[in-house]
């Protein structure tokens, strides 16, 4: 299931090139209210198997029709912005629309700079019905993409893919180019698929190959701004085709490829060919 937000800024006109971290608080709180009970599990749990727990839902990065960037600090030249909310299909998928209504404002900054804005519009774009009443202009059902064996993706916020060198206890950021990068992204695909479904995938399901449409651009995002747990992520904004099973793509697409998606990360849009 997938938002399409359009935002209309109401005070303010600068954000900080770090947003991620404060836009996931934000929307946790957007969920808070409309169920509190799933946002704690969501928040501090989530789809949990063995060490391994996943959110499953992404966000884009802010669209801005016009904008410069001076520092860390975004100034914002127009008066809306767009922003793409995704979540793999769960039960409780219908709080978090029930929480998103026409004129909630939210607040999107740091210490340097605050951003107010609040719903102009909401875009309903669903895998499957999902029957919700809210006040919203132009709510518009959308089917979900066709999922096969070949698709073409484009990153809407970084991809972030790390390899941990159990020799150091180290962790490297890898590029998309680096041959590591395809098969982790597999198999945390796969892991993702054990968490939700609470089985092994089918032993003859294929790889997932990735091939790059683009040269890959790297982002680093810095996550808890000036605080003691403060945290560099290298990501990579790039257009790729993946090979795999459909229900693997489906899964990426919905919940986010790679790692960190409920902070941002690994959200995409498919491309058409």
């Amino acid at each position: 299931m997938r938002l399409k937000l359009v935002l209309k800024i109401v005070e303010g006109t600068v954000v900080p090139c770090n947003y991620m971290y404060e836009l996931s608080s934000c929307l946790y709180k957007v969920l808070n209210e409309g169920n509190p009970v799933f946002t704690a599990w969501l928040h501090d749990k989530g789809y949990c198997k063995e060490k391994k727990a996943f959110k499953l839902f992404t966000f884009s990065n802010f669209y801005f029709p016009c904008f410069r960037i001076e520092g860390d600090r975004i100034f914002v030249l127009a008066d809306t912005a767009q922003l793409i909310v995704s979540f793999y299909p769960i039960e409780a998928i219908d709080a978090f629309v029930m929480g998103l209504f026409k004129n909630r404002q939210l607040e999107v900054g740091d210490r340097k700079s605050t951003q107010n804005m609040h719903f102009e519009e909401l875009l309903l774009i669903q895998s499957k019905t999902v029957r919700v009443r809210f006040e919203v202009f132009n709510l518009e059902r959308q089917a979900e993409p066709e999922f096969t064996s070949r698709m073409f993706f484009k990153t809407l916020s970084p991809m972030f893919i790390e390899e941990q060198l159990p020799e150091t206890r180290k962790a490297i950021h890898l590029s998309p180019g680096n041959p590591k990068f395809a098969e982790l992204l597999h198999l945390n695909l796969l892991d993702k698929y054990r968490v939700f479904y609470g089985q092994e995938p089918d032993p003859s399901w294929p790889l997932t190959r990735l091939h790059l449409l683009s040269e890959p651009k790297p982002k680093t995002i810095v996550l808890k701004v000036g605080t003691p747990e403060e945290t560099r992520m290298k990501g990579y904004t790039f257009r790729f085709e993946l090979e795999g099973q459909p229900e693997l793509l489906r899964l990426g697409y919905e919940g986010g490829f790679g790692r960190l998606n409920s902070q941002g990360f690994g959200c995409v849009e498919v491309l058409k060919q």
